[in-house]
């Protein structure tokens, strides 16, 4: 009887080993959407690219009529924040960090989306 016991006691303990295992290596994917102006294809390129270069990044899709983001990415290598970042050293403004204007100045004028700019293409 102690035996079995025993054994019925270590199953359990392995079962909710590895459960938690499981956990933890879904635990550092994240989805999140973020809002990033913009205005033509040039800019979801650029802006695509930005966060794509971000380690850890593992998808990047911006929609030019919502200026949504859609990301996933390894919240063990990156943040939001980082992100963020990453997209406004390249000229674009996010929800969160604003461009710098001399980097925002060196955007090709169909992208300068805080300039009336409107897509041409």
């Amino acid at each position: 009887m102690k035996n079995l016991l025993f054994l019925i006691s270590l199953l359990v303990g392995l079962n909710l080993n590895a459960q938690e295992s499981k956990t933890n290596t879904n635990s550092t994917k994240v989805e999140t959407t973020i809002k990033v102006k913009g205005v033509c294809n040039m800019c979801k390129e650029r802006i695509e690219n930005a966060a794509l270069r971000t380690k850890g990044v593992k998808f990047a899709e911006w929609d030019k009529e919502s200026h949504l983001l859609k990301l996933v990415y390894n919240g063990k290598k990156t943040s939001e924040e980082e992100i963020h970042q990453a997209i406004a050293d390249h000229g674009h403004e996010t929800e969160l960090v604003k461009a710098d204007s001399s980097i925002y100045s060196q955007l090709p004028n169909c992208c300068k989306y805080n300039d009336g700019a409107e897509c041409a293409h």
